[in-house]
């Protein structure tokens, strides 16, 4: 019986298809592994979404796969949901910093369990003795430096203390609203210029959104690609802020200058037609 023109399609179709790479794996799965076509399919799409899914990774990047921050205790290690975080080893910021190798470190620590734990990860000791080529001891050394000055150091294993300490990001920003100069800021907390920049930048996006009567974490999340937890820990500076005479006075300012620089996109954007330009300032 011959077959009508939309069968023909359809027999040519699937032909084509068992000639790609997926083809060819779907078909290696079912003959060699006996798995059904629903199978392949689903093996297929986790193979691609772990190894083709990936976006390139700048100079200084790494992959580390880490235990979900959700996950408690009292279970085995291949039995905890692990999630794939992105985490800035090494930074051009670094070369500049200016200080012992131990300061280095510990500005690596801060930022990479940070990173880690915005992507909904939790590092451990171990992780970080990979990561930096030390010793377990060593960083468990760095870890009490910093905890010690105030700062929080986000791992797994010390979830307890999550919130007793400062997240260096907000102590940044709150020395910037205490006006306190970029070299003062550094002096402090040992963070280069260029990554107190960053936070203050990051910081300013943020304030941007509120000024234009953006509020919602979840919105402004998306607007500026920041996670919501970071999102909400500048919001809350921003509340805090107004009950300070002092900080309120760098706000305000902080937000005429946004404002001019607002408007001053405003002329690019008749030119450029970017509609987008005043709300990721």
């Amino acid at each position: 019986m011959s077959l009508s023109y939309a069968e023909q399609l359809d027999k040519s179709s699937r032909r084509l298809d068992i000639k790609t790479r997926d083809g060819l794996f779907h078909h290696a799965l079912s003959t060699e592994f006996n798995f059904s076509p629903r199978e392949c399919s689903g093996v297929l799409d986790l193979m691609n979404d772990l190894y083709f899914g990936l976006r390139p990774l700048s100079e200084g990047e790494v992959r580390q796969i880490a235990v979900h921050k959700d996950e408690r205790s009292g279970k085995r290690m291949e039995d905890l949901r692990k999630v794939e975080v992105i985490l800035t080893r090494e930074s051009s910021a670094d070369k500049n910093l200016r200080g012992s190798s131990a300061e280095l470190r510990r500005v690596q620590i801060l930022r990479m369990t940070e990173e880690a734990y915005e992507q909904d990860g939790l590092l451990t000791q171990e992780d970080l003795s990979r990561l930096l080529g030390l010793s377990i001891r060593q960083v468990r050394r760095d870890i009490k430096a910093l905890v010690d000055k105030g700062y929080r150091v986000v791992l797994r294993g010390r979830m307890q203390d999550i919130g007793r300490g400062l997240s260096h990001k907000v102590w940044i920003v709150n020395l910037y609203l205490e006006w306190k100069t970029y070299s003062e800021i550094r002096r402090i907390t040992g963070h280069t210029i260029d990554a107190i920049k960053k936070y203050l930048n990051d910081f300013s996006r943020i304030l941007m959104n509120v000024v234009h009567g953006v509020g919602d974490v979840r919105q402004i999340s998306f607007y500026t690609g920041k996670s919501p937890r970071l999102v909400k820990e500048y919001l809350d500076i921003i509340k805090a802020a107004k009950r300070d005479e002092m900080k309120q006075r760098r706000l305000e300012s902080m937000k005429e200058q946004l404002l001019w620089l607002r408007r001053s996109q405003v002329v690019d954007f008749k030119k450029s037609h970017s509609c987008m330009v005043w709300r990721l300032i």
